[in-house]
């Protein structure tokens, strides 16, 4: 399967931002990034779509990257721990943005990945379960799954940068995955920056403004 992509490219020998949409969202949602993170710097920006038909109601469809079983996750009398789960089509979904890249032609060692929401868990998957060794990464409203095998990809990963950002009331994803995430990530050595804002599931521009002098300065 070839995933669709948006591409913004403004100087080819410039570092390449692929971010990863979220669960029911498509490649189009976070398209309007491209000119919305404020930066110095020249950066090239992708936006892949989910291979995976989300049934969202009648004759309403979005994108995945895996299916997730989201009344579980929001109801709260169950306090499920998501960092467990090794969704069925997470080997699958490695292969197709792996064929992404090569399609693109993007050189890899000027690859920033990252994504909101399961975009921001695909984009951990890809540097930790690929050869994929990205210049940092862009974690937004996420958390971490597959903490196992996580685990054991990560001894032969070189640490990388990365910005991760959570909003204290999300409902979505409550902020104790993003904590799980940042500590993890930190136990391997990578180095982060982590912006806690006092709102919900979503990307606000103060988030934005840091986001873009992260990126120059990486």
């Amino acid at each position: 399967m070839k995933i669709k992509t948006y591409s913004d490219i403004r100087d080819p020998n410039a570092p390449y931002v692929i971010l990863l949409h979220g669960y029911g969202a498509d490649a189009s949602d976070l398209r309007p990034l491209a000119d919305a993170i404020p930066t110095q710097k020249t950066f090239n920006y992708i936006f892949p779509e989910g291979p995976v038909a989300i049934p969202l109601g009648p004759h309403w469809t979005g994108r995945g990257w895996w299916n997730i079983d989201m009344a579980r996750m929001q109801n709260p009398n169950l306090d499920h721990d998501i960092s467990i789960e090794k969704p069925e089509e997470l080997a699958q979904t490695r292969k197709w943005v792996q064929q992404m890249l090569i399609d693109l032609k993007i050189p890899i060692n000027q690859v920033i990945i990252g994504g909101f929401s399961q975009g921001g868990m695909c984009a951990v998957d890809q540097y930790l379960g690929t050869d994929l060794q990205p210049k940092g990464m862009i974690l937004l409203s996420s958390a971490m799954i597959n903490k196992d095998e996580w685990r054991q990809f990560s001894k032969n990963k070189k640490p990388i940068p990365y910005f991760i950002s959570h909003g204290q009331n999300d409902p979505v994803l409550k902020i104790k995955y993003s904590d799980k995430l940042h500590s993890f990530l930190a136990e391997m050595g990578c180095k982060g920056e982590r912006v806690i804002f006092q709102g919900v599931h979503e990307i606000p521009m103060t988030v934005l403004q840091k986001l873009g002098n992260w990126l120059d300065q990486l």
